[in-house]
Formats: structure tokens, sequence, C-alpha cells
């Protein structure tokens, strides 16, 4: 399926250029095709619109899960709630998608989770070296990912310090 705005995707692969023109280590993104490109936000926009966020979506048949009603989250950079208005997707949203593209595209075999190390590695009549079979597992979102939506998810929005409990 090809990329349909705001039915597979929040975004472009036009806005993720502009978004990347100022990433540092964003190589592999501009490397990539028009089509690897809109099939890695497609992938991305699927995997990050699978959490469970705040507030409800505005409709039932909305194919995304942004934008949403009652979306209220305690910046902690600002110091202060911000409400998202219902007919916004938040840029942390876009960021996440531009992110998790670009750690599809850095991992080939993500979404296989997993990828195969080599403890020796030649050059000259090309040799690889795996003695002790070892895979090591690549997380499906990246620290960055994750930070970014972390406000925008249940459970994360507004919990400021201890949970108080009045006692009766």
């Amino acid at each position: 399926m090809a990329l349909v705005l705001g039915v597979n995707s929040y975004t472009t692969s036009d806005v993720a250029d502009r978004y990347f023109e100022t990433r540092i280590d964003a190589a592999n993104w501009f490397e990539a095709n028009l089509d690897l490109k809109d099939s890695a936000l497609v992938t991305a926009t699927g995997i990050v619109d699978n959490q469970e966020w705040i507030g409800s979506a505005v409709s039932s048949t909305q194919p995304l899960a942004w934008p949403r009603n009652n979306a209220t989250y305690y910046d902690t950079r600002m110091g202060c709630w911000i409400t998202v208005p219902n007919d916004v997707v938040p840029d942390q949203v876009y960021e996440a998608v531009f992110e998790q593209s670009l750690h599809l595209l850095d991992n080939e075999d993500l979404l296989q989770g997993k990828i195969q190390t080599f403890e020796s590695i030649t050059v000259g009549q090309i040799s690889l070296s795996d003695s002790n079979g070892d895979v090591q597992s690549i997380p499906m979102q990246s620290t960055l990912v994750k930070k970014k939506l972390k406000p925008l998810l249940k459970g994360n929005s507004g919990q400021v310090g201890s949970i108080w409990w009045r006692a009766n």
C-alpha cells in the first residue's frame, strides 16, 4: 500500500527530508529512494501509533490514533499542563515517526527482532567469523522515540513525583 497522508502515515517524505536536514547521522535516510522512505514512514507510523495514548480518538472511524480528545499532559520542560487541541497531532508524534523511520532504515532486520554479531571480520579474501553464534536483539523503538512519546502515553502524563494517597 502506498503512503496515504492521514490514513497510514502522519507525514510525508518531503516533510521528513526537512526534519533530517538538520539532524546528525541521517545519511541512511537520504540514501534511501522515495519508495523506501515512504515504506519506512508507513511502517513507523504503524509502530508509533500502536500505543496506549492519553485521551480518546476524536472519531471512531479515524484510521490513526491522533488527533485525540481530552489529551492533556504535564510538560516537564515548560513546567505546566498542556492540552492538545482535538484537531492537532502533537509535534512529538511527528518526530517519533521520523526517528522510528530512521531506526528502521538503520536496522535492516529490525522487524525480525535480531541481528547477527561477528567476532572477526576480514576484508582481504573476505572472511566473517561467528564462533559463539550470538544474536543481538535490537529494540523495536529507539530510546529517543520512547522519550518523545512518554508524556503522551497513559500512565505517564502528569506523573510528577510520587502518587499521593489520602488516608481516611
